[in-house]
């Protein structure tokens, strides 16, 4: 029989690569979604609902639910949606694995690590430290991470994958950063120097799909290639990449605030992160370097 795996949010994004993923490898997925379909079980967070008349069984459930941060000015009632539709999500899978209408073995909730703040070109891992009272997204991290820790209690494995930028052709921020490539132009962000920890989509979807099967690994996984670099090397491999060359240039902090109030800062933090459990536990990255993720994404086909 072939294993199964469902996916909370699975229609966007890193949703959609995993379930490709997952589906070449034999897996059968099924999505919780709000609207109806193929391979679809309908649910509404808000109100702690999934339509289900009977319990199901899962190898694993991936939980990438909530809404996006980067569709739309950081409003106080956008900043609000983000941490509750996250928190929801996380407490209504809770609900129907507590009272088993909901059965799995693996657990892994998504997370960000915009939870460790601006650390400049200080080392972060999994072990670094944490806590309330750095910015707004960090605190929302922590209580998103909160919600998944409560299934844990149910006695079921769970991970929590804080993920770094996604780099796809099909969204997120290269897809932004390449709005202007019709010009000749790929922008950076304030002076560059800014470190990004980052990953190619394929590792993300692959990473996750791997971590079911490593029984040891739980908790905490600082989900990112090995090899952070700063915003002005990536977005001149961007242009490097492409063909014809495009022009690498940057575009000052007061304008990023003007357009994005708030959310600039997302564009402006620094990481040097290190995935230090996922290399532990043998994950053996496709594209630990952001001149093959580029080539890959970018470059011409042969």
């Amino acid at each position: 029989m072939k294993r199964r795996l469902l996916i909370a949010g699975g229609t966007g994004l890193i949703g959609t690569a995993i379930r490709q993923q997952a589906e070449k490898d034999g897996w059968e997925v099924l999505l919780l979604s709000r609207r109806a379909g193929a391979s679809i079980i309908r649910w509404d967070p808000v109100s702690e609902w999934i339509d289900l008349t009977q319990p199901m069984d899962f190898d694993a459930i991936i939980n990438l639910a909530g809404s996006s941060l980067a569709e739309g000015r950081w409003t106080s009632e956008r900043m609000r949606d983000i941490r509750d539709s996250r928190k929801q999500a996380a407490s209504t899978l809770e609900k129907y694995l507590a009272d088993g209408m909901l059965r799995t073995s693996v657990y892994i909730g998504a997370s960000a690590i915009g939870v460790y703040g601006n650390h400049g070109d200080k080392l972060v891992n999994e072990d670094t430290p944490v806590g309330y009272g750095l910015d707004w997204l960090a605190d929302t991290v922590i209580d998103w991470e909160a919600a998944h820790q409560r299934i844990e209690r149910l006695g079921i494995r769970t991970l929590m994958f804080r993920i770094g930028l996604v780099l796809s052709r099909q969204g997120g921020a290269l897809k932004a950063m390449l709005r202007l490539h019709w010009m000749g132009i790929i922008p950076y962000f304030g002076s560059g120097k800014q470190l990004w920890s980052w990953i190619h989509i394929d590792d993300l979807a692959a990473s996750m799909l791997w971590a079911i099967d490593q029984p040891n690994l739980k908790g905490v996984c600082l989900t990112i290639a090995p090899s952070p670099v700063t915003n002005a090397s990536l977005s001149k491999t961007i242009a490097r990449t492409l063909w014809p060359r495009r022009i690498a240039l940057p575009v000052p902090a007061f304008i990023l605030s003007i357009l994005l109030g708030r959310m600039h800062h997302m564009l402006l933090d620094s990481m040097r992160g290190h995935p230090s459990k996922l290399l532990k536990y043998g994950y053996s990255f496709r594209y630990p370097m952001i001149r093959d993720a580029m080539q890959s994404l970018l470059g011409k086909k042969k």
